[in-house]
């Protein structure tokens, strides 16, 4: 087992990435939860039918979410997401196996007590693991800063959105199965891989742009593939309930030069389309023209209708 030291410190200045190597001239990403109540097995049944995937992202926190787990550990309580020994033991041996890394925002208010468990849930299981750790955190504050930092608010549950890059960080120097974060932004968390395998710097707007794109059609999980589409009377949105029933997640195939292709495991339910995608590209995202994210502002129009 190996945990990633928690001693090293970056400042949120973003630096260029000093020479960038291609690991891989597409990477593979999938969605394994897109909101704290998800399903673990909808997550297994997409690493266990799409073997492409190099990685696989649990979106679990929310601004409501995070201000819970601060509750809970003001009164003693556990500050990361509780289901991450549920998650982790139902996934980690397959993804081992197929060498796909997680990437997760359980951590919550307390990602190293979530780099614990899961150190101590693979030590049970006989996996050897090592798990990177990435946070918001104070210098001048207690060890668990992530609870103290004041000039930032964090003493009431709150938190700063970080960016890509402290996870590409992560990526490039520790190798990790596992990568444990605090609150970043969704459409980072799915973006990050895909600058680390595919060799982008910081100053490769276009594809960060398409990157980015990607990361927020992935970042609902079956939002994309129909889970929020259906409306029975519709002639453009009624399909028969039985395709509700094995609703995939969904994943993308990301070239090096920021070609995006988005798909569902084969023979699954649910339904994804142009109308979908369209759907899901304008979800929380205040202006549609101009998606505000830590790494860049994707501005884009959409030329058809819906």
């Amino acid at each position: 087992m190996e945990a990633v030291p928690l001693e090293e410190v970056q400042n949120c200045v973003v630096k260029l990435r000093s020479n960038p190597q291609r690991r891989k001239n597409q990477v593979y990403v999938g969605c394994g939860a897109g909101f704290g109540g998800d399903r673990p097995m909808a997550a297994l049944k997409l690493l266990e039918r799409v073997e492409e995937l190099n990685y696989i992202v649990l979106e679990c926190l929310a601004e409501r979410t995070l201000a819970d787990r601060y509750q809970v550990m003001l009164s003693g309580g556990k500050g990361f997401d509780p289901r991450v020994k549920e998650w982790l033991s139902m996934l980690l041996p397959l993804a081992l196996d197929r060498e796909v890394c997680i990437i997760t925002n359980m951590g919550a208010i307390d990602p190293p007590g979530a780099q614990k468990e899961i150190l101590d849930l693979a030590s049970s299981l006989g996996l050897e693991i090592t798990v990177a750790v990435a946070y918001e955190s104070s210098i001048s504050g207690p060890e668990n800063s992530v609870l103290w930092n004041e000039s930032m608010g964090v003493a009431e549950g709150r938190s700063t959105y970080l960016g890509a890059a402290p996870i590409v960080h992560c990526l490039e120097n520790y190798k990790p199965h596992v990568v444990i974060t605090s609150r970043v932004a969704d459409a980072a968390l799915f973006l990050a891989p895909m600058v680390y395998e595919l060799g982008w710097n910081w100053n490769d707007f276009e594809k960060l742009a398409q990157g980015t794109l990607a990361s927020h059609l992935l970042e609902c999980g079956c939002q994309l593939t129909g889970g929020y589409f259906m409306h029975p009377g519709d002639a453009y949105r009624d399909f028969s309930f039985e395709q509700l029933r094995d609703l995939s997640l969904p994943y993308a195939e990301v070239s090096y030069k920021g070609e995006v292709c988005v798909g569902k495991a084969k023979g699954s339910g649910g339904l994804l389309s142009y109308s979908t995608c369209a759907e899901q590209l304008l979800y929380e995202v205040g202006d549609p023209a101009n998606y505000i994210t830590p790494d860049l502002v994707r501005s884009s129009y959409i030329s058809s209708p819906l």
